[in-house]
């Protein structure tokens, strides 16, 4: 087994509790879960996407696949220890919810436009529902959403209005994993 503290530098460690509401313990705590999969010599390998999202931690979590791959390197298509605890931040119960909602809009803007358009909210509802209602079901929901009277503009949805749609409680529930730390 690798050493998960031993990929990272003191000074590295060090800005990751800076980025992440973790405390020391609980960063060392997460680095040791990365160093149960990343078996490599110094963790040197990475993990890849699918190793991350078959962990015990991220199975069930809608959102998790969405997040995980936002954070594979682009150059490797790999998770390294910095990713992964990035990973573990956004979804921990310490980050609040209009934070998760300012991640979760720029993971679904993938135009980068600023607005959520069709496909954008279709994917959303796709993630939430596939297993549970039909393709159709989730268009009508779609459509639904994007001809609300309360919109700015038909079909489109601003950052403001994404955040109005999507109730803390909502956020917290689907796009939360508590990590025993």
């Amino acid at each position: 087994m690798g050493n998960g503290q031993a990929i990272l530098t003191e000074k590295e460690i060090q800005e990751i509790r800076d980025e992440t509401p973790f405390t020391d313990a609980e960063v060392k705590s997460l680095l040791n879960r990365y160093d149960e999969v990343d078996t490599s010599e110094n963790n040197s390998t990475g993990l890849s996407y699918d190793d991350v999202l078959y962990m015990p931690e991220f199975i069930g979590s809608v959102f998790a696949p969405l997040v995980i791959a936002a954070n594979v390197d682009t150059k490797t298509k790999r998770i390294y220890a910095r990713q992964f605890i990035k990973i573990c931040s956004i979804l921990s119960t310490q980050i609040k919810a209009e934070e998760k909602k300012k991640y979760l809009f720029e993971l679904l803007n993938i135009y980068g436009t600023g607005l959520l358009t069709h496909d954008e909210i279709y994917r959303m509802y796709k993630l939430l529902f596939s297993h549970t209602i039909s393709d159709d079901h989730i268009l009508a929901m779609t459509f639904k959403a994007l001809n609300h009277p309360a919109l700015h503009k038909k079909g489109q949805l601003t950052k403001q209005e994404f955040f109005k749609m999507i109730p803390d409680h909502e956020i917290m529930n689907r796009m939360t994993i508590n990590f025993r730390l």
